[in-house]
């Protein structure tokens, strides 16, 4: 699913005589190729709105605990490995990283991400990263642990590629609350954005007629796959161009660090948008650091210069992540787990502000696409400002959708039906002839509903049916 803004076009859904959708695309658009055909390598372009972040040297025997939101059956555990990790929210919270033993896993977004919930203990989306390089040493070993907690997210839907020196990879997605891995006797495996099954589905379909201009999620991963089909990707230098052509370069949103692994030498390669000088960190080397704390790296330094990594450095990564997030955490208290991650502490303020909430689209055919928004407060219901606009394929009559960690308040849903996928609302005699719909079932006289028919508390309402007739 890509994010759009539409709010504004909501507005008018049942006002004008017709309707021009202005697509605003704020896709999330990672990157991901791991190559075994010669030296195992795993590549990843980040693509995102902010390009801070540090390169984190975690040490093993470390006893940590995973951060209490609004469960206290989590996971704990005594890292058994040391890693080196790419981190832009804090420490243990990583994007990706690799472990002393070869293994390496990196995230990618995934709007569709709907995770389990089987009872397991807990881990929050990016801790689950952490967790594994901590605790084996080969994708086999993750994989065959992988039902023995949940994910429990703070705010994110991803899925994620994970990959060993000995050339084992498999993907994770998790679908419609299930843990779905794709393993792969090719000599490669690509991720972006979209599932991993539906993404060979288009590759196969498309391999003769790939669009390399595009910075569509199933673009890229054809992108991707044709390259190292083509038994391109034998060396770093080949990934870094690889990546390089299938990356973001907007004015808000760009590639701000790929990340080249060379498992089997134990070599970290990267490179920033604001220092493209490609570097490189010796894991033995870095390893072998035996001064007491933790040590970080700047992404964004021209050099590899490990330094002390101070409270004072991850508040500010954290604070700056939750408020683009807008997550509501208790962030002194936070901070100092994130530093000091051995005991328990459950965030007070994360349970009271935030609720999963789960939508589910009734719609009568499988054409076109579903555009939602969701609207917090009258205010913005009147102005039509959405927290969350977006669109989603209407591949089946019942479309369900999560969105994890919403802020609990009074909310208001407008959705319609795109059936011929014009990006405009049909009508008839100004009446609209596509299926239109509001939450709580409202309807319209002349325009949107009052906010008092359509309102629901997030607290009180964290699933709910909307029928798009």
């Amino acid at each position: 699913m890509i994010h759009y803004h539409i709010p504004q076009l909501m507005k008018k859904l049942l006002a004008t005589a017709y309707l021009t959708l202005a697509i605003c695309t704020l896709a999330s658009a990672s990157s991901a190729l791991f190559v075994k055909n010669h030296q195992m390598l795993l590549g990843k372009n980040f693509d995102w709105n902010d390009g801070e972040g540090v390169i984190l040297l975690n040490k093993r025997d470390v006893n940590k605990v995973a951060y209490g939101l609004d469960k206290k059956n989590v996971v704990a555990w005594k890292s058994r490995y040391s890693s080196i990790t790419f981190n832009q929210v804090g420490k243990e919270f990583p994007y990706g990283g690799v472990n002393e033993r070869g293994l390496a896993i990196e995230m990618l977004w995934y709007d569709d991400s709907h995770y389990e919930e089987s009872g397991q203990p807990t881990v929050s989306e990016l801790e689950w990263i952490q967790f594994n390089l901590d605790n084996y040493k080969t994708a086999a070993e993750v994989q065959f642990y992988l039902d023995s907690m949940n994910i429990n997210p703070l705010h994110a839907n991803l899925h994620y590629i994970v990959a060993d020196r000995g050339g084992r990879s498999f993907v994770v997605d998790f679908v419609n609350g299930k843990a779905v891995v794709s393993n792969t006797e090719e000599e490669f495996q690509a991720l972006t954005n979209s599932n991993y099954l539906e993404s060979l589905e288009y590759y196969t379909s498309t391999k003769n007629n790939i669009d390399f201009d595009s910075r569509q999620s199933l673009d890229r991963f054809c992108q991707l796959s044709s390259k190292a089909d083509t038994k391109q990707g034998k060396t770093v230098q080949e990934v870094f161009d690889i990546l390089s052509e299938s990356s973001e370069d907007g004015n808000n949103y760009k590639t701000y660090w790929t990340v080249v692994y060379d498992l089997p030498n134990s070599l970290v390669y990267y490179k920033s948008y604001d220092s493209k000088k490609v570097k490189k960190i010796n894991l033995n080397d870095a390893f072998s650091i035996s001064a007491p704390g933790t040590f970080a790296i700047d992404v964004n330094n021209e050099q590899v210069y490990w330094q002390k990594y101070t409270p004072e450095w991850n508040l500010k990564l954290l604070s700056a992540a939750l408020e683009k997030a807008q997550v509501k955490l208790n962030i002194p208290q936070a901070n100092q787990h994130m530093m000091e991650p051995g005991s328990f502490e459950m965030d007070e303020a994360y349970s009271k502000n935030h609720k999963d909430l789960k939508i589910n689209f009734n719609i009568k055919k499988q054409k076109g696409v579903l555009f939602y928004s969701l609207m917090e407060g009258e205010e913005n219901y009147e102005k039509f400002r959405g927290s969350v606009s977006a669109m989603v394929e209407a591949n089946s009559n019942t479309i369900q959708k999560i969105h994890y960690s919403f802020p609990i308040g009074n909310v208001a849903l407008a959705a319609f039906h795109d059936l011929n996928k014009n990006a405009t609302l049909d009508k008839f005699l100004g009446i609209p002839s596509e299926p239109t719909a509001f939450s709580n079932g409202a309807k319209g006289l002349f325009g949107p509903p009052k906010f008092e028919k359509v309102k629901f508390n997030v607290l009180s309402v964290s699933e709910m049916t909307i029928q798009i007739k």
